[in-house]
Protein backbone atom coordinates (compact mmCIF):
# COMPACT_ATOMS: atom_id res chain seq x y z
CA UNK A 1 0.00 0.00 0.00
CA UNK A 2 1.42 3.38 -1.03
CA UNK A 3 1.74 5.89 1.79
CA UNK A 4 -0.83 8.59 1.04
CA UNK A 5 0.42 11.15 3.54
CA UNK A 6 1.86 14.16 1.73
CA UNK A 7 4.72 16.54 2.42
CA UNK A 8 7.07 16.13 5.33
CA UNK A 9 6.95 12.67 6.96
CA UNK A 10 5.35 12.63 10.42
CA UNK A 11 8.05 10.39 11.89
CA UNK A 12 11.47 9.04 10.92
CA UNK A 13 11.37 6.16 8.44
CA UNK A 14 13.46 4.46 5.82
CA UNK A 15 11.54 6.23 3.04
CA UNK A 16 14.47 8.39 1.92
CA UNK A 17 16.74 5.39 1.46
CA UNK A 18 13.98 3.43 -0.28
CA UNK A 19 13.47 6.32 -2.69
CA UNK A 20 17.20 6.45 -3.45
CA UNK A 21 17.36 2.70 -4.03
CA UNK A 22 14.26 2.78 -6.20
CA UNK A 23 15.65 5.68 -8.24
CA UNK A 24 18.85 3.77 -8.93
CA UNK A 25 16.83 0.80 -10.15
CA UNK A 26 14.57 2.91 -12.38
CA UNK A 27 17.36 5.07 -13.86
CA UNK A 28 19.37 1.96 -14.70
CA UNK A 29 16.37 0.13 -16.14
CA UNK A 30 14.66 2.97 -18.05
CA UNK A 31 17.27 5.69 -18.43
CA UNK A 32 16.96 9.29 -17.26
CA UNK A 33 14.45 10.56 -19.82
CA UNK A 34 11.88 7.78 -19.40
CA UNK A 35 12.07 7.69 -15.60
CA UNK A 36 9.46 9.76 -13.77
CA UNK A 37 9.18 10.72 -10.12
CA UNK A 38 5.88 8.81 -9.99
CA UNK A 39 7.54 5.61 -11.24
CA UNK A 40 10.22 6.01 -8.59
CA UNK A 41 7.56 6.60 -5.94
CA UNK A 42 5.73 3.43 -7.00
CA UNK A 43 8.97 1.47 -6.84
CA UNK A 44 9.71 2.84 -3.35
CA UNK A 45 6.07 2.44 -2.22
CA UNK A 46 5.73 6.09 -1.15
CA UNK A 47 3.64 9.06 -2.23
CA UNK A 48 5.34 10.96 -5.06
CA UNK A 49 5.20 14.19 -3.00
CA UNK A 50 7.64 12.60 -0.59
CA UNK A 51 10.16 12.19 -3.42
CA UNK A 52 9.95 15.93 -4.10
CA UNK A 53 10.25 16.69 -0.39
CA UNK A 54 13.53 14.81 -0.01
CA UNK A 55 15.17 15.53 -3.38
CA UNK A 56 13.36 18.50 -4.93
CA UNK A 57 13.27 17.29 -8.53
CA UNK A 58 14.26 14.45 -10.81
CA UNK A 59 17.57 16.21 -11.42
CA UNK A 60 18.20 16.47 -7.69
CA UNK A 61 17.41 12.80 -7.25
CA UNK A 62 19.60 11.86 -10.18
CA UNK A 63 22.46 13.77 -8.55
CA UNK A 64 21.99 11.72 -5.38
CA UNK A 65 21.95 8.48 -7.36
CA UNK A 66 25.01 9.50 -9.35
CA UNK A 67 26.94 10.09 -6.15
CA UNK A 68 25.79 6.68 -4.96
CA UNK A 69 26.94 4.62 -7.96
CA UNK A 70 29.69 6.82 -9.45
CA UNK A 71 32.02 7.90 -6.66
CA UNK A 72 35.50 8.69 -7.98
CA UNK A 73 35.99 11.32 -5.28
CA UNK A 74 35.40 8.83 -2.47
CA UNK A 75 37.62 6.33 -4.26
CA UNK A 76 40.32 8.97 -4.47
CA UNK A 77 40.16 9.50 -0.70
CA UNK A 78 40.38 5.78 0.01
CA UNK A 79 43.44 5.33 -2.20
CA UNK A 80 45.23 8.53 -1.16
CA UNK A 81 44.89 7.70 2.54
CA UNK A 82 46.87 4.48 2.26
CA UNK A 83 49.22 5.02 -0.70
CA UNK A 84 52.74 6.55 -0.64
CA UNK A 85 52.77 9.78 -2.67
CA UNK A 86 55.16 8.45 -5.32
CA UNK A 87 52.83 5.49 -6.00
CA UNK A 88 49.58 7.47 -6.09
CA UNK A 89 49.13 7.81 -9.90
CA UNK A 90 49.38 4.06 -10.50
CA UNK A 91 47.23 3.32 -7.45
CA UNK A 92 44.46 5.69 -8.53
CA UNK A 93 44.30 4.23 -12.02
CA UNK A 94 44.48 0.64 -10.84
CA UNK A 95 41.75 1.19 -8.24
CA UNK A 96 39.45 2.77 -10.83
CA UNK A 97 40.05 0.00 -13.37
CA UNK A 98 39.55 -2.73 -10.77
CA UNK A 99 36.15 -1.25 -9.88
CA UNK A 100 35.09 -0.61 -13.47
CA UNK A 101 36.13 -4.09 -14.59
CA UNK A 102 33.43 -5.66 -12.42
CA UNK A 103 30.63 -6.79 -14.78
CA UNK A 104 27.87 -5.90 -12.33
CA UNK A 105 29.25 -2.37 -12.02
CA UNK A 106 29.63 -1.86 -15.75
CA UNK A 107 26.13 -2.89 -16.79
CA UNK A 108 24.22 -0.36 -14.73
CA UNK A 109 26.73 2.47 -14.99
CA UNK A 110 27.18 2.18 -18.75
CA UNK A 111 23.42 2.41 -19.25
CA UNK A 112 23.13 5.27 -16.80
CA UNK A 113 25.92 7.37 -18.28
CA UNK A 114 25.07 6.59 -21.91
CA UNK A 115 21.64 8.10 -21.41
CA UNK A 116 23.01 10.95 -19.33
CA UNK A 117 25.38 12.04 -22.09
CA UNK A 118 22.40 12.69 -24.37
CA UNK A 119 20.35 14.49 -21.69
CA UNK A 120 21.39 18.07 -20.81
CA UNK A 121 19.92 18.00 -17.29
CA UNK A 122 21.60 14.78 -16.21
CA UNK A 123 24.82 15.66 -18.00
CA UNK A 124 24.88 18.86 -15.96
CA UNK A 125 24.48 16.86 -12.74
CA UNK A 126 27.45 14.63 -13.50
CA UNK A 127 29.58 17.60 -14.55
CA UNK A 128 28.68 19.48 -11.37
CA UNK A 129 29.58 16.51 -9.19
CA UNK A 130 32.94 15.98 -10.87
CA UNK A 131 33.81 19.68 -10.72
CA UNK A 132 32.98 20.14 -7.06
CA UNK A 133 34.21 16.83 -5.69
CA UNK A 134 36.85 15.19 -7.88
CA UNK A 135 38.42 18.38 -9.23
CA UNK A 136 38.32 19.95 -5.79
CA UNK A 137 40.35 17.11 -4.29
CA UNK A 138 42.87 17.09 -7.12
CA UNK A 139 43.24 20.87 -6.97
CA UNK A 140 43.97 20.77 -3.24
CA UNK A 141 46.47 17.98 -3.79
CA UNK A 142 48.44 19.85 -6.46
CA UNK A 143 48.33 23.37 -5.07
CA UNK A 144 49.63 26.53 -6.72
CA UNK A 145 48.24 28.87 -9.39
CA UNK A 146 47.95 26.21 -12.11
CA UNK A 147 46.35 23.60 -9.85
CA UNK A 148 42.84 23.89 -11.29
CA UNK A 149 43.86 23.42 -14.92
CA UNK A 150 46.24 20.58 -14.08
CA UNK A 151 43.55 18.91 -12.00
CA UNK A 152 41.15 19.13 -14.94
CA UNK A 153 43.73 17.52 -17.20
CA UNK A 154 44.31 14.73 -14.67
CA UNK A 155 40.56 14.13 -14.37
CA UNK A 156 40.29 13.94 -18.15
CA UNK A 157 42.84 11.11 -18.19
CA UNK A 158 40.92 9.14 -15.57
CA UNK A 159 37.51 9.72 -17.13
CA UNK A 160 38.92 9.15 -20.61
CA UNK A 161 39.94 5.64 -19.60
CA UNK A 162 36.36 4.87 -18.70
CA UNK A 163 34.90 6.14 -21.95
CA UNK A 164 37.47 4.57 -24.26
CA UNK A 165 37.68 1.23 -22.44
CA UNK A 166 34.09 0.62 -21.36
CA UNK A 167 31.70 2.79 -23.39
CA UNK A 168 33.43 3.09 -26.76
CA UNK A 169 35.47 -0.12 -26.32
CA UNK A 170 38.39 1.17 -28.37
CA UNK A 171 41.17 -1.37 -28.94
CA UNK A 172 43.71 -2.14 -27.70
CA UNK A 173 42.82 -0.34 -24.46
CA UNK A 174 39.53 -2.26 -24.18
CA UNK A 175 41.36 -5.58 -23.95
CA UNK A 176 44.55 -4.65 -22.11
CA UNK A 177 44.96 -5.92 -18.53
CA UNK A 178 44.07 -3.26 -15.99
CA UNK A 179 47.59 -3.15 -14.55
CA UNK A 180 49.10 -2.54 -17.98
CA UNK A 181 46.70 0.35 -18.67
CA UNK A 182 47.61 1.87 -15.31
CA UNK A 183 51.34 1.48 -16.00
CA UNK A 184 51.09 3.17 -19.40
CA UNK A 185 49.06 6.15 -18.23
CA UNK A 186 50.72 6.70 -14.86
CA UNK A 187 53.66 8.82 -16.17
CA UNK A 188 51.32 11.43 -17.66
CA UNK A 189 49.21 11.47 -14.52
CA UNK A 190 52.32 11.80 -12.34
CA UNK A 191 53.39 14.96 -14.18
CA UNK A 192 49.96 16.53 -13.64
CA UNK A 193 49.70 15.52 -9.98
CA UNK A 194 53.18 16.73 -9.04
CA UNK A 195 52.76 19.30 -6.26
CA UNK A 196 53.38 22.96 -6.97
CA UNK A 197 56.92 23.81 -5.77
CA UNK A 198 57.13 26.11 -2.78
CA UNK A 199 59.65 28.94 -2.41
CA UNK A 200 62.88 28.13 -0.65
CA UNK A 201 65.55 25.43 -0.67
CA UNK A 202 63.12 22.61 0.21
CA UNK A 203 61.03 23.05 -2.95
CA UNK A 204 62.70 20.14 -4.75
CA UNK A 205 62.06 17.73 -1.92
CA UNK A 206 58.36 18.48 -1.43
CA UNK A 207 56.14 15.41 -1.50
CA UNK A 208 52.76 14.68 -2.95
CA UNK A 209 50.39 14.73 0.00
CA UNK A 210 46.63 15.30 0.13
CA UNK A 211 45.51 18.24 2.21
CA UNK A 212 43.29 17.47 5.16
Amino acid sequence: MVNKSRGRPARPSDAKQRILTAAQVRFEADGYTKTSLRSIARQADVDHALVSYYYGSKEGLFKAVTELVFTPAQGFDAVADKTPPDKLPEALLHAALTLWDRPEYQVGLERLLSDAIATPASSHVIREYLQTEMLGRLTDLIGGPSARSRAAAAASIISGVFFTRYLLKIEPIASLPAREVATQLAPALRVLLAPHPTNGPRAKTSTLRPRS
